[in-house]
């Protein structure tokens, strides 16, 4: 990476976080897209640039990328209004709504044109494990506590083998997905977890699945309660939009090859999440 571009990052988070502090009714014509850090910030910003200009252009506003420091932040920052558009998987979605109050729904993912993704949990390639009953005593890599697809949903899926984290020799908890797949790949974990995006993206290193996770409902761009109706329904109409506008296909290639488009959402969509919240986090929170 070019120290220009590293600055320019660095700026450019900076610049996104403070629009996200000072959110309000007045400001929505320079509007903050948020994330949590399941990738690197550089690289969020390099995935998603192209989406915040082409709803630029569309919605006539500035749209600036901001990348919380951890998740924690990025759950509270969201649920207090201070981002106008949150990424959120399904399980912050969730713990949002019964901490802070329910977001207004902006568009969900469409992968490969079904709104649904998996967990998956991968070895290396030579590993000898076949089953995830075969991860008893071994050790395992997940992502952060608070993200869906690389640890909550993972670990439902040990749970329901009848795996639990006592029965690992040991866990981890990483910052990213891509560190989790670093982690296997190099030998420091027996196996991992993330979205099955991120490990599509790595397909070509020296990883293979050993199990998927039930479909759930994909990942989802909620607004702050406050920011206005009739912007929200525009921005809902850009996404909408996108899969049927070839000046769109570069944003979504950018996001993810099998990115197919956005798609509508309601509160229902997500009661998988609950269930699979109300078995992983009282483990997770011991």
């Amino acid at each position: 990476m070019s120290i220009k571009y590293l600055v320019y990052s660095v700026f450019f988070i900076f610049l996104a976080v403070g629009s996200a502090y000072s959110a309000d009714e007045n400001a929505e014509n320079s509007l903050t897209l948020g994330f949590m850090p399941y990738l690197n910030a550089e690289l969020l910003i390099e995935k998603y640039t192209p989406l915040t200009q082409y709803l630029g252009r569309k919605l006539g506003r500035d749209i600036h990328i901001s990348v919380a420091k951890d998740y924690a932040e990025h759950i509270r920052l969201t649920g207090e209004d201070k981002i106008d558009i949150s990424f959120l998987g399904g399980s912050p979605y969730v713990v949002i709504g019964d901490k802070y109050g329910k977001k207004p729904l902006l568009a969900r993912y469409e992968f490969d044109d079904k709104p649904s993704f998996r967990s998956v949990l991968f070895v290396a390639k030579d590993s000898p494990l076949k089953t995830v009953n075969d991860l008893v005593g071994k050790n395992v890599a997940f992502g952060n506590p608070n993200s869906t697809l690389s640890t909550q949903v993972p670990l439902y899926v040990l749970l329901e083998a009848g795996v639990g984290l006592d029965d690992l020799k040991s866990y981890k908890h990483l910052r990213n997905h891509d560190n989790v797949v670093l982690g296997v790949e190099f030998g420091d974990f027996d196996a991992g977890a993330v979205a099955e995006e991120v490990y599509v993206s790595h397909a070509d290193r020296n990883i293979k699945v050993l199990a998927y996770s039930p479909a759930l409902s994909t990942h989802v761009l909620v607004a702050r309660s406050t920011l206005s109706p009739a912007l929200q329904k525009d921005i809902s109409k850009a996404l909408y939009g996108m899969k049927d506008d070839p000046e769109a296909k570069a944003a979504l290639m950018a996001i993810g090859g099998n990115l197919t488009g956005f798609v509508s959402a309601v509160d229902s969509d997500y009661d998988l999440h609950r269930t699979i919240l109300g078995k992983v986090l009282p483990i997770l929170k011991h």
